[in-house]
């Protein structure tokens, strides 16, 4: 399924995305794709999937490998379908035919972000969010939520440092068989892209699924989980939905301003890193 090459796969996915967007902080630097921070792994970025398809045209299942695999993702309208919401999500590789393609059918997020995205001022309590100009499907990607990979150490000690301000640092969870659990860090807190922006809410309007297209990392890629109106602010719930994240000790713990119906007073909290 591997090959040890040594190279920087984020080159491929910067030839195909198309990422226009800024921060309004010169202090923050703007990356598209997640980049190995400190504790990262490097093998893991730098190990690249096999070649999955010589696919000429569209990539299907009746035709294509990486298709019959992993299944169907997406629909024809590149929205993600419902079945895969739990995921695998994987798409096709730099090395598959289909490359010189380009829009298969099964490369979805190795595109950007889309369009009409906006960071604004949601006011005191939440500070900036993000939303958008136009009506997003149920299922359409929206954008990554991309920044440093860093060590859990790592996330540990930076949070420690910055426990008095907002946090940023995301860990994704995927629970494989026999119990073990594949953490996964990202930190935009200085270096990240537009993804950084969505707020939690206790009654999210997209999420988060794992993606993953040239190598072992993850893309944490957010799909919208119903309509989203145009201008309704974008959200997802930080704890993925893990009730658990909020029964802690009330000193660690700070207070949610989703202002959904079902909101639980307290953002989501992850013990590994606080």
């Amino acid at each position: 399924m591997f090959e040890n090459i040594n190279m920087d796969m984020s080159d491929f996915d910067d030839c195909l995305m198309i990422d226009n967007y800024q921060h309004i902080s010169p202090a923050i630097m703007y990356t598209a794709v997640n980049i190995p921070g400190p504790g990262a792994n490097l093998e893991d970025f730098n190990t690249q999937f096999k070649k999955g398809c010589d696919c000429k045209t569209k990539c299907t299942i009746d035709v294509c490998p990486c298709v019959k695999k992993y299944n169907i993702n997406y629909d024809e309208d590149g929205k993600l379908l419902e079945s895969k919401f739990n995921g695998p999500v994987v798409e096709c590789n730099s090395l598959c035919g289909c490359a010189e393609k380009g829009r298969c059918g099964n490369r979805i997020v190795q595109f950007g972000p889309r369009e009409n995205l906006i960071i604004f001022d949601t006011g005191e309590l939440k500070g900036f969010g993000l939303k958008s100009e136009s009506e997003i499907s149920k299922g359409e990607f929206i954008c990554e939520y991309a920044g440093e990979i860093v060590s859990l150490e790592k996330a540990y000690q930076r949070s420690e440092v910055n426990s008095d301000g907002m946090n940023y640092i995301l860990i994704l969870n995927e629970y494989l068989s026999e119990g073990n659990v594949l953490k996964t860090c990202v930190d935009p807190t200085v270096i990240g892209n537009i993804g950084r922006y969505i707020n939690h809410s206790c009654q999210p309007n997209s999420t988060i699924i794992p993606v993953r297209t040239n190598n072992l990392v993850p893309k944490l890629c957010i799909f919208a989980l119903r309509v989203i109106r145009a201008n309704e602010e974008i959200s997802f719930d930080y704890g993925g939905g893990d009730n658990n994240s909020t029964n802690l000790k009330s000193d660690k713990r700070k207070s949610c301003s989703c202002g959904s119906s079902n909101c639980k007073k307290v953002l989501p909290y992850d013990e590994t890193i606080f």
